[in-house]
């Protein structure tokens, strides 16, 4: 039976191609974020699975008691390690440092990389498996580094790199030893590159590093691993950690076994695990956004299943004729929706594994293209194929022939058309919500990427100071015959780098951003205040007295902006005088901020060099810097190039593809409806015709209702985008536009769209012959 299903079936879908097509790819663009959440769930169930017998490798946890309060962490302190190699049950453990970020140094500048200490061991506990060297050498040499293929593509551009010297910032300088090769799945220990235990003894000694090797309070930045001789061990090896509990002068310790299967899904209630991958809870939100996904792709289906559904019936009165049951026409229909919900899995799957290059956190997501992922996609697609088949089949198997037969025009096939309107008028609102937030971020990105173009010189160097004290270097760099200024400041062309401070004046307490700024910058660059006067030539370096504000925080602080000169602010507890009021505009930034001259967190030099002279001048400020700081990198960049490159930010792309994919979809959505409209309507229209309208009225009645909708649409959708708008403007400044241009623009793109969807379908009540109507009836 279900071969004679599938016969008739796919004859039906060959015989209309073209409206196959239209619902594969309606099915495909709402599936294809369900198959996405697939592959990434799938990617958090295989992590770690690369391990040989995973079930007998577990990790130590610390449950810290502080105050009655108790917090597990994923680390452990190292001198536990120890005390488990004595336990006969426990086959190898392994010590992990971990180092966190370090600064690689290149020609190019400095690469951060992400650095752990271990020991041979660590490639005898789990599947990390080396390309080159051998792990014996970790405990042999403590200037042996070992880098992963990425890490070592991504520094060197190749993998054939052993014996190669680098250096790391603080650090000292370490041998390529060795390459790990690159885990097949996701981990929940990555690696960059590997120091041996050893060589972080030495940098204790040296005092680069914190010394922990020895310290039992030191757990929050080492993690211990143990394979156990059988996995039946593991309760005895619960047990035998109680007997390892620490006092410390402020809290007591207590050890853990947790088997390495158990780390993903991570657990919330444990800290210090940034790498197990996403919590229960997400997975959870996850299965209920593929299932609402499900039932969108089930409603575009049987709104576009409604073009056909006088053509169906007739088809339903013969079947039913000739002796067809309505199971069968039931399980003919329901086999229909499952072959396009798998041919549209088929069209998805490819198009998704070649987008997720493009996705932000997609593109280094592994998992493994096995039997159970291709069974629950699968699975995903028929289910979608059921949901979405189930009404259409149910409302046209329910047709009785002669009914059906004899005046196929005056039936109505749907009485619930006004739900599917309601899902179409909520399909638009949200669409004009996105495209209310792409046009308003798209137009301040434009608008900023001018200011920059008109602000920004090309002849703007910036150089990070790295935590180093700079007036020594600034006042060398000056000397250069390339150099015309050198400012310090966190602010000139660096908005981003803020602090936070409450902000009290006459019992009003305000939370406002600051910027650090260099005294001379004001008189350098030219600025005019508003009010008030800048820093005194001679401004103290230890004990702040001045502070200048922009216009946005005066407005806060005083109802009269002018006012607010001479007046003292307590930041924090300290007293400061405001001196002077600058304008809002600089670099698109108009949040309200407070310049202050704080030397010590000043973070870079911004250096203005003579026109033509970059590469002279990039040479001559990299020798001043060896000279000052030989241990450092100087990470010296054209601002305009390195910044202000001009090209669309990832994030951009993907919002703006979002937004295209959700209109499409709730253009898919309305088709069917439009189409289904003129069918029903076929009758009204001819006599209409024959009384004298025109095909422009005709097309118009019936297009006039969706316009309608749209409207209720616009109704609810563009005070939703504002109120997200607003939102958005609370975060990046008041350069971001609600204005009613912006507000125009998107909500006439979706009506635009909406409209000609319907008016491809619309149209055809035009072209109606009352003749054939009439003739038909």
């Amino acid at each position: 039976m279900i071969r004679n299903y599938f016969k008739i079936a796919w004859r039906n879908l060959w015989k209309n191609k073209l409206f196959s097509l239209v619902n594969i790819l309606s099915l495909s663009l709402s599936m294809a974020v369900g198959v996405i959440l697939f592959t990434g769930l799938k990617a958090t169930f295989d992590t770690d699975h690369f391990h040989p017998e995973l079930n007998q490798l577990v990790r130590i946890l610390t449950q810290e008691t502080k105050e009655g309060e108790q917090t597990k962490w994923a680390t452990a302190p190292l001198p536990l390690a120890t005390q488990l190699d004595s336990v006969s049950f426990v086959g190898k453990t392994v010590k992990v440092r971990l180092a966190g970020k370090h600064n690689l140094q290149t020609d190019k500048g400095d690469v951060p990389i992400d650095l752990k200490f271990s020991e041979p061991s660590f490639f005898d506990v789990f599947g990390f498996k080396l390309l080159s060297g051998t792990a014996q050498s970790l405990a042999n040499n403590s200037t042996t580094l070992f880098l992963t293929e990425k890490t070592a593509e991504k520094i060197f551009g190749s993998t054939n790199v052993l014996g190669h010297t680098v250096q790391f910032e603080n650090l000292g300088y370490y041998i390529v030893g060795g390459i790990i090769k690159d885990p097949p799945l996701e981990t929940h220990l990555p690696i960059e590159a590997m120091l041996s235990i050893s060589s972080a003894e030495l940098l204790e000694k040296k005092g680069a590093i914190s010394s922990i090797s020895q310290d039992w309070g030191g757990f929050k930045s080492s993690a211990i691993y143990a394979r156990l001789k059988s996995e039946d061990n593991l309760e005895q090896l619960k047990a035998t950690l109680q007997n390892y509990n620490r006092t410390l002068d402020e809290s007591n310790l207590q050890f853990l076994a947790q088997p390495i299967e158990d780390i993903t899904p991570g657990k919330i209630d444990i800290k210090n695990n940034p790498n197990a991958g996403v919590s229960w809870e997400d997975v959870k939100t996850q299965l209920f956004i593929i299932l609402s996904l499900t039932l969108l792709a089930a409603f575009n289906y049987i709104s576009l299943a409604l073009a056909r559904a006088f053509s169906r019936a007739q088809e339903v009165g013969v079947r039913k004729t000739i002796g067809a049951t309505r199971g069968q026409v039931i399980g003919q229909f329901l086999m229909e929706s499952t072959l396009v919900a798998l041919f549209a899995l088929l069209f998805t799957v490819p198009c998704v594994t070649i987008l997720a290059h493009y996705i932000p956190d997609m593109d280094d997501v592994t998992f493994s293209w096995d039997i159970a992922l291709l069974v629950c996609l699968i699975t995903y697609a028929v289910i979608t194929g059921l949901v979405a088949g189930a009404f259409p089949a149910w409302l046209l198997s329910a047709f009785q022939p002669i009914q059906v037969l004899r005046k196929t025009k005056t039936i109505k096939l749907f009485r619930g058309v006004a739900v599917y309107k309601a899902l179409i008028v909520v399909q638009f609102s949200v669409t004009i919500l996105f495209m209310i937030l792409v046009v308003i971020v798209a137009d301040y990105d434009r608008k900023n990427k001018a200011i920059i173009r008109s602000t920004v010189p090309s002849n703007v160097l910036t150089l990070d100071l790295k935590g180093e004290h700079y007036q020594n270097l600034q006042n060398e760099l000056s000397q250069l015959s390339q150099v015309e200024t050198t400012l310090a400041t966190n602010w000139y062309y660096e908005p981003i780098k803020m602090g936070k401070d409450s902000v009290t004046l006459n019992d009003k307490t305000l939370a406002i951003h600051y910027v650090s700024i260099d005294p001379r910058t004001i008189e350098t660059e030219g600025i005019r205040l508003l009010a008030g006067q800048n820093f005194p030539e001679n401004m103290p370096q230890r004990t702040e007295q001045y502070v200048l504000v922009n216009e946005a925080a005066a407005k806060l602080l005083a109802s009269k902006s002018e006012a607010l000169v001479g007046q003292n602010l307590l930041l924090d507890s300290a007293s400061v005088q405001v001196i002077g009021i600058l304008p809002n505009e600089m670099i698109g930034q108009q949040r309200p901020l407070l310049y202050r001259y704080l030397p010590n967190e000043i973070t870079t030099l911004t250096i203005k060099i003579k026109p033509d002279t970059e590469m002279e001048a990039t040479k001559a400020i990299q020798s001043v810097w060896k000279d000052h700081f030989p241990q450092k990198t100087a990470n010296l960049y054209n601002l305009k190039k390195y910044r202000y490159s001009g090209e669309i930010s990832g994030e951009m792309e993907i919002f703006g593809g979002s937004a295209l994919i959700v209109m499409l979809i709730a253009a898919l959505g309305i088709l069917g409806i439009a189409s289904y409209s003129v069918e029903t309507r076929t009758k009204e229209l001819g006599i209409r015709k024959i009384l004298g309208a025109n095909n422009i009225k005709l097309v118009w009645i019936v297009t006039k209702n969706f316009g309608i909708l749209i409207l209720i649409a616009g109704l609810i959708g563009v005070p939703a985008g504002l109120f997200c708008g607003d939102l958005l403007r609370k975060e990046m400044g008041s350069y971001l536009d609600l204005g009613l241009i912006n507000i125009s623009i998107a909500f006439g793109l979706v009506a635009i769209v909406g409209l000609l969807t319907v008016l491809s379908q619309t149209i055809r009540a035009g072209q109606i012959e009352p003749v054939n109507v009439l003739k038909a009836e």
